[in-house]
This record gives C-alpha cells, structure tokens and sequence, in this order.
C-alpha cells in the first residue's frame, strides 16, 4: 500500500479517535486520612468554607498540635499552609475570596484580632494585609466580595465603625463612610453582588446612612459613585436581600412599607428605576420571595401568593404579568418550599417537599415538566437533598438512603450512587446523625467532600469526575466539534488519495 495512503488512514483515525468518550462508570472516592491520621478527627472542610486556587482545594482543619488553621490540598499532597495563630489555639480562617493570584480571608493570629489576610498557598506568602483596627480589637472583615481589581467587604476601623472597605493587598482602604458621624456603630454594607454591564460592572448592597434605614446602595468603585439607590420604605427598613441579576436589572425582596414585608422589587441602579415588580401576596401578606436563579430568560424562586398554596416555585421575567406560580407541588396550604437551585442541561434542580416526601425535583419552566425527579427513598420518605454541586456532566447532590447520608450524582438521565471510600472500619455504622457529607467543593475536575468512619474519623476524601475535562454534551459545542472532526479526517483522506492519483499521473 502506498505511504501516503497509510498516512492518510492513520490520520483519520487519530482524528476520530481524539473525539473523548463520555464516563460510564461511576467514580470513587480516595480518602485522604494525612492531617490527623487514624481514628482522630480533623474535620478538614467541616469548619467554614472551602475554595479552589490554582490546582489546590484550601480549607480549614483542625490538629492537636496547630488548632484550626489553613490547609491546603491537591489529593496527592495535603499540608498546613501556615500556623497562623501559633501552637494550639484557632485562627479560624473564614470568608475566603480569591484575586488574583491571593486567597484573601479573615483570621486571628492572636496579635492583631480578627483582620484581613491573604496567601499565595506558600508559607511565607501567608501574610496580614492590614490590622485595620490597630492592636488586639478585631476589624471583623465579613463578605469578602471581587469587584473589579479589589475586594470588597464590611471591617470596623474603631473610629467610624462598619463601613465599606476595599484591598488590592497593597492598598487597603475606606471605600466609604456611609453612616456620616456614626463611629459607634456604622453602615453595616452588606449583601454585595456584582451586576455586569456593557457600560462598567456595578457593585449592589444593602446598607443604613444612619436617616434612610437599611436600603440598596451601589458603587462604581469610586466614593462619589458609591450611593444610595432609593428609599424605598421612607426612613425605615426596606431590608433588601437576595440581590440577582437578570437582562439588566438586579432583582431582590424587600419591604416599601405597603405591599407587605417582603415583596419582589428590581432596580437599575437609579431611584427611578427601582421599582416594585409584583405584589406576590396580595395586601399587606408576605411573599417573601428568595433562592433567586436564572434559567433562560426567567428567574425561578420560592414564594407565597397567599391564595393557599404556601411556598412554591415561581418565576418571573420582570413584568408584573410574567411573574407567575409555576406548579404547586405540594397541594395545600404546607408548601414544598422549593430550594438549592442549580442549573444542569437545559433543567433546573431544586429540592422539595412533595406527595413523596423531601425529594429531588426539577423544571423546564412550565408546570407539566416540574416533575419529580429522583424519589430516592420510595413512598413518603425524606432524602433531604443537598449540597448541589455541578462537575463535568453531573449534579452531585448529598441525601439519605434507607440507612444513611451519603453521595449521589445525575446527569438528568440517570442518578445514582456514589461508592463511599474505603479505609477500614465499616463504613455503613455511623454513630451520628449527620457526619457525611455537608459539604462538596471542586477543583478541576475533581470533587472534595467530607467523610466519616469510626476507622478514621471526621476527614475529607475526593474523586475524580472524567466528564469535567470534556465539552459538555448539553451545548452545541461538543455536537459541533465532533461532527467537524469526522468530516475534517475524510477531508483529509480524500486529499491525500486525491495527491497519491495526481502523483500516479506524473509518473
């Protein structure tokens, strides 16, 4: 056979073959029993949250030797990134935020108090930023939030109270004094969430001047740009939370002192511009809508109409016409108090309380595909879902079986069960009620969890999802790509027979 010809076959089938197959088979955990080894607990990921830097999952455990500090992982290796309060008592690192190339947090050397601090996953990059609040008094920095080149949040200085700060780890700064004059107690700026705009993000909070009450405010980043909105509830509380954005506007409950406690509301960012969306409950009633989520052109969110449903799903798409009941999953006047919205596919999960007990639901947007998705304890058990984490083609979800707590995935075809990791004991006797697993946290494509055996106590193990490295099969994407590999190696074929006749005949 001519070489080119040889060529040209092999080529082809490299091309097809590097089209990825999708995973079949379910993964498993490995333990990761390395920070206090055997049956003593570190309750590595229990203790606050967990975040991914670079190709490592950081996370708070705790040892007889260093109290709870800083670690960090990437399943092969597992260390203590610093002993930031030295020797035994806590610092207890919280309200992670990553910039940059910094993992920023709150923690407690026992020097400086609660204050801002960042790492770079080295031990000597580990370092305070600014003791905001000079000596052992605590600034107490909370909701650390990205916003352009700076991260954002709450800190208490001692001279005029919780105000709106910011850092980029070289300079750390007041971004505003909203409550003018108030140095005992302050704004109190919280709830910060990023709306992207064409024109330049905006970042949205709530906040009190010390006249208007707890109201939305905005910031461009500058202090003659960061304002109050509007006064929605005239000198009182509107106490704006659940800040969402959607085709421009930010969404969120809050009370104007006339339609109820807690009604849906939207703004722009103007006074003019921030409006009451619907009255949900008709009166003076509560709708309370709240767990914001978009899908498509809609957010989906629980609430209550007041005509007896209780809490159920609604959605709207910001007319007072189309913010309307989705189903009532759970007929009468109990609800299903839907939550834990998550995107999969072209369906919103979500967990409820139906006919069936609390089990895992999902939505296409209309009330015949609210369906009830994975019914894992059969009849009227409870589930309890939870935990919802998106890797690769998959929802990985916590739940209850008939005997225990454990991991379950679905790619909205099938749902299944996780295979717990092995390391010794028997994993199948708890002696608790909740010691697996609350919390998930991905990095790459891999999930992390905690695990509990009386082998080898409170400690995290992880597995590998090999979907998370493909283009996912829900998008047009990976239809695409596949289909123009197929069509590019028989291109490529027939070109090389086409040069192999065209040589043929100068010969």
């Amino acid at each position: 056979m001519p070489v080119k010809r040889i060529l040209s076959g092999a080529l082809a089938a490299l091309l097809i073959a590097a089209i990825p197959a999708r995973a079949t088979s379910v993964p498993t955990f490995t333990l990761v029993d390395s920070i206090v080894p055997g049956a003593d607990d570190s309750y590595a990921m229990a203790i606050n949250q967990s975040v991914a830097l670079g190709d490592h999952l950081y996370f708070v455990a705790e040892t007889s030797t260093s109290g709870a500090e800083l670690w960090r992982s990437n399943g092969t290796t597992t260390q203590l990134v610093k002993d930031i309060n030295p020797g035994t008592p806590n610092s207890y690192p919280s309200n992670f935020a990553v910039l940059g190339d910094y993992l920023y947090f709150q923690a407690n050397d026992g020097t400086h108090g609660v204050e801002l601090w960042r790492t770079n996953g080295s031990e000597a990059g580990t370092t305070l930023v600014e003791d905001i609040f000079p000596g052992i008094s605590a600034s107490d920095p909370l909701a650390l939030t990205v916003f352009r080149d700076y991260i954002y949040f709450q800190a208490d200085d001692g001279v005029v109270g919780k105000e709106l700060w910011r850092s980029n780890g070289t300079t750390t700064e007041l971004a505003k004094d909203i409550a003018v004059g108030d140095s005992s107690d302050g704004g109190y700026p919280y709830n910060f969430y990023v709306m992207e705009y064409a024109s330049g993000d905006l970042l949205f909070f709530n906040a009190s001047d010390g006249t208007t009450g707890n109201e939305p405010w905005v910031t461009d980043g500058t202090e003659a740009g960061t304002h109050l909105v509007k006064d929605i509830f005239g000198g009182s509380d509107s106490n704006p939370s659940g800040f969402k954005g959607l085709n421009g506007y930010v969404y969120f409950q809050a009370d104007d002192g006339i339609h109820g406690s807690t009604e849906l509301m939207r703004t722009d960012g103007t006074e003019a511009g921030t409006t009451l969306v619907k009255n949900i409950f008709p009166g003076t009633g509560a709708g309370n809508p709240s767990g914001f989520t978009q899908l498509g052109d809609y957010l989906y969110f629980q609430a209550d109409d007041g005509t007896g449903n209780g809490v159920e799903l609604h959605r709207t798409d910001g007319t007072e016409a189309g913010t309307t009941l989705v189903k009532d999953i759970q007929p009468g006047a109990t609800g299903s108090s839907p939550s834990l919205f998550t995107k999969l596919g072209d369906m919103l999960y979500f967990a409820a309380e139906g006919p069936s007990g609390w089990e895992l639901w999902r939505t296409d947007g209309t009330e015949a595909g609210t369906t009830g998705f994975a019914d894992i304890i059969p009849g009227e058990g409870n589930s309890y879902p939870a935990a919802f984490t998106r890797l690769g083609d998959y929802l990985y979800f916590s739940a209850y079986d008939v005997d225990r707590l454990g991991v379950w995935r679905t790619n909205g075809a099938v749902t299944e069960n996780v295979p717990l990791p092995a390391g010794g004991g028997t994993l199948g006797t708890l002696d608790c009620d909740e010691c697996w697993p609350q919390y998930f946290a991905t990095v790459g494509g891999r999930l992390y969890s905690m695990t509990y055996s009386a082998a080898y106590g409170h400690e995290f193990a992880y597995l590998d999802e090999p979907t998370a490295g493909l283009p996912s099969t829900n998008g047009k994407l990976w239809i695409w790509t596949t289909a123009m590999l197929v069509i590019l190696s028989g291109v490529t074929a027939a070109a090389s027979i086409g040069l192999q006749v065209r040589g043929a005949k100068r010969a």
